[in-house]
């Protein structure tokens, strides 16, 4: 491999270390700027390390054909530490005002979405609920009205069968009397019992 290609792939790892502690910032602000849980950050960080890895090993591929030499990792050295040394402090800040932005704009849009799209949907639902609520009032009122009509006649024919049946009724008054008497009887044998009990 000639020097100009060795020197584009050390730029491109240089570039490849730069990327890596921009993302590896941008992870650390977001994982804590959002809250994530202690035993997610493991996961996360393993995550971090595979994708990088492959992202490294994707453009050295499409650099110099895979190959691995000391340069390559030099290359990553000085992109990373000048990184950390030269653009860390002002992209974290950077990052954790930008998620705050993102943060203030979901928030907004979220609270415009509400007033436009769900609280007008519930208002209808509970005026729908209201009315319904009426209408079955309505319904149950008139259909008990209704049925009011209907059975007055049958109010004045139970009445005459009433009085109809009085002969039968006074015939029939000692059997009911006797079981009455009976009835009461047997709930007063059963108190005593319970009272044993």
């Amino acid at each position: 491999m000639n020097a100009a290609a060795q020197g584009m792939t050390i730029a491109t790892m240089m570039l490849c270390g730069l990327a890596m502690g921009l993302a590896f910032d941008v992870y650390r602000v977001a994982s804590h700027r959002f809250h994530v849980a202690r035993w997610l950050l493991p996961a996360l960080d393993v995550a971090y390390w595979a994708a990088a890895t492959l992202g490294v090993f994707s453009v050295l591929l499409a650099s110099n054909q895979g190959e691995v030499r000391m340069y390559v990792f030099l290359g990553l050295g000085i992109g990373v530490t000048g990184y950390f040394g030269l653009l860390s402090p002002w992209m974290v800040r950077f990052t954790g005002k930008l998620i705050d932005i993102m943060k203030s704009l979901s928030l907004f849009v979220w609270r415009l979405a509400r007033a436009l799209l769900i609280v007008p949907v519930l208002w209808v639902v509970r005026l729908l609920a209201k009315l319904l609520d009426i209408l079955f009032v309505v319904t149950a009122a008139t259909l008990l009205w209704t049925g009011k009509l209907l059975f007055k006649p049958f109010g004045a024919l139970g009445r005459w069968l009433w009085i109809k049946l009085l002969p039968a009724r006074r015939r029939l008054a000692p059997v009911a009397d006797a079981y009455r008497r009976f009835r009461d009887r047997l709930r007063q044998i059963r108190d005593i019992f319970r009272k044993k009990s």
